[in-house]
């Protein structure tokens, strides 16, 4: 029998009377692969301590974009050629939206039937050891985005980021980055830094093409201070490649960003991650085969 391994995140996504656990077992049953799921959880990395990952020819994360995230660093650490099949149950999703991956579990479940579909995929590794596919943030967006509970993101989906967003009281304040590519260095200030590897909110996407198998991230330095002229920051990056205020953009394969302090609102796929201060983002080009 062909032999999968499935990662399963049972808290992931809004709440759902279907039994997504047992349409994913018998999808994969009835191809004829031979079905280890673990549950993505406190527990997740000792029970996996001992698999045998050897002869492995499928991957499947069933979750949203922090579960492609757990799958991608056993891809990568384990070295294996297996592709990887992302079930979509998460609130966000920006990872199978991206890769055109349909949202309904099922249709997402018959791409599998025609695994010969494999698109190569960048992946973003940080300080050598720490795995994304859409990006990192660091500083007030990085706070709304960890802000939002798994309660409101399982009742509201993306839509709770948005209410976080729009209803948060978390103060915008400026951070001080120093930012070196392999030819350039230079100090900004801003209250927010995103490295984008790709962007997709339910359609919603910025002028400027970001694409996630180009072997180039996108850095971006929100430099407004109010509110409001975050408002206006966002409808300019919709309208415009280089928005014309409020925003530094740089294109590179590697950054190091160095922080005056230790900030604690460093996010990678929506979940909450602690850097130190000096923080290497390289890109590791099409590294991830996923099924689409």
């Amino acid at each position: 029998m062909k032999k999968v391994f499935v990662i399963f995140n049972p808290t992931a996504g809004l709440k759902s009377r279907i039994d997504v656990e047992g349409i994913v077992r018998d999808k994969l049953d009835n191809l004829g692969y031979k079905v280890h799921l673990f549950y993505l959880n406190n527990h997740f990395e000792d029970e996996i301590s001992g698999f045998d990952f050897s002869g492995t020819d499928l991957v499947v994360a069933v979750g949203g974009d922090g579960t492609v995230k757990v799958a991608t660093k056993i891809i990568i650490d384990h070295k294996l050629t297996a592709p990887l099949a992302i079930i979509p149950y998460g609130s966000a999703n920006v990872i199978a939206m991206a890769a055109g991956i349909p949202t309904n579990i099922r249709h997402a479940l018959k791409l599998i039937d025609k695994s010969n579909r494999i698109i190569a995929i960048d992946v973003g590794r940080i300080n050598k050891k720490h795995y994304f596919i859409v990006g990192l943030s660091i500083g007030y967006i990085s706070k709304v985005v960890i802000g939002a509970s798994h309660h409101l993101k399982n009742k509201f989906g993306f839509f709770g980021y948005l209410l976080v967003f729009l209803f948060n009281k978390i103060k915008i304040r400026k951070l001080k980055f120093e930012i070196k590519t392999k030819n350039r260095s230079f100090w900004v200030k801003g209250n927010s830094l995103i490295v984008f590897n790709t962007l997709n909110y339910y359609g919603l996407k910025i002028k400027k093409p970001i694409s996630f198998a180009d072997g180039v991230f996108n850095l971006y330095v929100f430099t407004n201070k109010t509110f409001v002229s975050l408002l206006e920051t966002i409808i300019l990056m919709i309208f415009y490649n280089r928005p014309p205020r409020y925003i530094l953009a740089l294109d590179n394969n590697y950054f190091k960003i160095i922080l005056k302090k230790e900030s604690d609102s460093c996010q990678i796929d929506g979940d909450y991650i602690k850097l130190p201060r000096v923080i290497e983002v390289e890109v590791l080009p099409q590294a991830l085969n996923i099924i689409t």
